[in-house]
């Protein structure tokens, strides 16, 4: 997590401090292609050059930030990122008229548009039965709006301009349902906030940090039947520089721990620690994230080695867990 230095440049020792195991969700096309990025000294990034997307985001909120009166106000655009080549990042233009992209999908071998069922499921839309039950006819519910969702969210930079201003680049950002973003997740991005006000910034309490890690799990991940490509051509199931070149993430997640120094009984100095996590998959419906512990979360991104904080073992102890009030 103390990635970046203060000029925005990695550590020598970068690797102890980032999550492992992650990389197994890279995108192969003829091999992985994974960049470490690091945003103005304050946002660290794994980023998958082949889906275009961030596996996961990563910073840390200091005790000042989380005891702020005030969020600052947001960055009102995206930036492209000096760290990545363009070509990787995505445009404006990928996100035209997105607030009525279809629930559908285009379909390599045959050519044709279908209906994604899981997507209109979760949004509770019926299609009605035309007797080609898998055909995309237009519908008004089969309209659904789409955001540059963030990873570490705006508000984890809060108190300070330039950390908020370090989340709006296109490295941090994938697209998300506008109503997953803007309802469950944004409500579980708030209720972190104030999950450290009450669990870490405490009476006396010093030297606070909470460290958070936000990863999108790509649908390519899952296999073929569930691979989803986005872009200004809506949504396919493979991937087409022009129309649908980025990588439909089907799983948001975020691991949070934080540390600090307190006294004990006997006026020596201790360091305590407090975990917590949520995910959820990114569909059109309306059901709250899951909260669950970091060591639960590990094993249910994958079975095969994924250590969130390899630095601080504690993090993942079930004892340091406090759930999430979303």
């Amino acid at each position: 997590m103390n990635a970046c230095d203060e000029h925005g440049k990695p550590q020598p020792n970068l690797a102890q401090y980032l999550p492992t195991g992650v990389e197994q969700f890279g995108y192969v096309v003829q091999v992985q292609n994974l960049a470490y990025l690091c945003e103005d000294g304050t946002v660290a990034i794994l980023f998958d050059c082949n889906s275009q997307i961030p596996l996961y985001a990563a910073t840390v909120m200091t005790g000042e930030q989380l005891s702020a009166a005030s969020a600052g106000e947001r960055p009102k655009r995206f930036r492209v990122s000096a760290k990545l080549k363009r070509i990787y990042q995505r445009k404006g233009k990928d996100y035209q008229n997105s607030s009525k992209r279809e629930l559908c999908y285009k379909n390599k071998a045959t050519k044709k548009r279908a209906v994604d069922k899981k997507w209109t499921s979760a949004k509770k839309t019926v299609v009605k039965n035309t007797g080609k039950a898998s055909a995309c006819l237009p519908a008004p519910d089969l309209k659904a709006e789409i955001h540059k969702g963030h990873l570490i969210a705006s508000q984890y930079g809060r108190g300070n301009k330039e950390r908020m201003l370090a989340t709006f680049t296109y490295t941090n950002v994938v697209p998300q349902f506008g109503r997953f973003n803007s309802v469950p997740w944004q409500q579980c991005e708030s209720s972190l906030i104030k999950w450290g006000q009450n669990n870490c910034v405490m009476s006396g309490a010093q030297n606070v940090q909470l460290f958070i890690v936000v990863g999108a799990v790509p649908s390519t991940f899952y296999g073929a039947s569930e691979a989803r490509f986005f872009g200004k051509g809506g949504f396919s199931d493979y991937q087409q520089e022009d129309d649908y070149p980025v990588n439909w993430p089907k799983v948001m997640w975020t691991a949070a721990c934080c540390t600090f120094k307190y006294k004990d009984d006997e006026g020596n100095m201790q360091t305590g620690t407090r975990s917590t996590a949520f995910h959820r998959e990114n569909d059109p419906g309306d059901s709250p994230c899951n909260n669950i512990n970091i060591t639960y979360l590990q094993s249910f991104l994958s079975k095969t080695n994924i250590n969130l904080f390899p630095k601080n073992p504690q993090c993942s102890s079930p004892d340091n867990y406090i759930p999430l009030k979303c």
